[in-house]
Parts: C-alpha cells; structure tokens; sequence
C-alpha cells in the first residue's frame, strides 16, 4: 500500500482476508483503484482476477495498472454486469452511503459471490468524525453539514452509514457476520492526512452555494484546525466500520 494515510486501514482489513489460490475479486466502487492494486500487491501470484467498477471511469485515467485488474464502468445501483457465483471476494469502501436501495445491492453482492465466498463493506461513519479546535461549535457545524450535504453525483445518502452497515447485511440473513472498527487517529494538520484532505473537501460547501456554510465560516473553520496545529493541540479522529459477510 504505497498510498501511507491508508496503510493503517489496510493492515486491518487485510486482517480479515484470506484469499484461495486463482481468487477471483471485484472491487465495487473502486474510484482509482487503490485497493485493488493493494490486493494485488499483498496476495502475489494468489489473484486470477481483479475486476474494478465505479459509475464513471473519470478516477480511471491516471491508474497504472495490468493484468490481472481490469476496470469497468458500472453502476453499482442497478442490477450489476456479472453472472451468478463468480467471486471469491467482493470489497466496497465508502460507496455504500451513495447507493439509495442498499438492500438490492446486498441482494446482487450475495447473487455474484461464490458459495461461501467473502464481502467485506468499509465505511467511514461520518457523522462520528472529530476535530479538536478553539470553536467548538463552528467545527462540529462544518464537520455534521458536510456529513449529510448530498453532492450532485450521489443518489444517496447516509452519514451513520459505517454504524448501520452490519445491520443491512445482516438483516438479510444471507450472510455469516461480522464486523470491527478502525479508528484513524492523526495528531498533526499536515498535506496528504485525512485531516487535512477533509479539511479542503469541505470547501464545496460555499464553493457550490449549498447554504450549509459561507466562506468565512470555512475560513474560519481551517484558521481553527491551524492553530490548534501551531499550540500542538490538533487530533483528528475519523472511525471506519469494516463489515466482513460470509455468504451462506
């Protein structure tokens, strides 16, 4: 995992793999695929196949990739593009929230899993997320609002999502279940953290005039993170739920 902000998630959901030799796996939602060329990297000579979706292929032309991964542009909302009993282990990260009939999606996980293959869901709760700074309520406004704001390229979507996500499978009775928490936790406001990524993410919120905060409330919402950096007193905590199904 060359990627380092990720590298203590994905010791812990590779904690909860175990891949059978010629694995064939999909990654639903796999944006710039990440955590496909992770997989291949820590399972050498084990994966047959890797096959990688998202509704857009926009996150795809910058990925330097070959075989066994191949991207496609699929929309995981819908009935999905493959035939029953074709993998050994399906990932999602962060796409569940997106998808408005979530129980169609568990529904079209288990159809395309192997009997007893592996889905393992991660999701960031994201009302859960934490800022330490001076403003309080200005940080937790800045923090909720971004949250539960729907952007344009989303049907859905759900800020408890990494608490509920066992629930959703789990009430299918299709799987075995399981699942643990990851919390990531950062104590410095630095280029490349979560922290700091979700700080400027939260920009769109007055860039796009949504009306959840204004400029100068963002302005003073980063001026909040920076001196809490300056007095050494900044911690950014952000927990990611890692749901593991087992298919009955």
């Amino acid at each position: 995992m060359n990627n380092f902000k990720y590298k203590t998630l994905f010791k812990a959901i590779l904690e909860q793999i175990d891949l059978p030799d010629n694995a064939i796996i999909a990654d639903l939602g796999c944006k710039n695929a990440t955590f496909l060329l992770a997989f291949q990297e820590a399972f050498p000579n084990k994966i047959k196949s890797a096959i990688g979706v998202d509704i857009t292929d926009k996150w795809f032309q910058d990925v330097k990739y070959d075989s066994p991964i191949e991207l496609k542009v699929m929309n995981c909302s819908k009935k999905l593009d493959f035939e029953d009993n074709t993998f050994d282990f399906v990932f999602t990260k962060d796409m569940f929230e997106c998808v408005s009939d979530k129980a169609f999606l568990v529904n079209e996980i288990y159809r395309i899993l192997k009997p007893r293959g592996v889905v393992i869901c991660v999701n960031c709760d994201w009302d859960s997320i934490a800022y330490n700074g001076e403003n309080k309520d200005l940080i937790s406004k800045a923090v909720h609002k971004y949250a539960v704001t729907k952007q344009p390229w989303m049907d859905d979507l759900d800020s408890w999502i990494g608490r509920r996500m066992y629930g959703f499978f789990n009430k299918s009775k299709l799987f075995e279940s399981s699942v643990s928490v990851h919390n990531v936790v950062e104590t410095e406001y630095t280029e490349g953290t979560f922290g700091y990524d979700l700080s400027l993410d939260i920009a769109w919120l007055y860039k796009e005039n949504t009306g959840a905060i204004n400029k100068e409330e963002y302005d003073e919402f980063i001026d909040n993170l920076k001196s809490a950096q300056e007095e050494g007193q900044y911690i950014f905590t952000k927990p990611y739920y890692i749901y593991k199904g087992l298919k009955k």
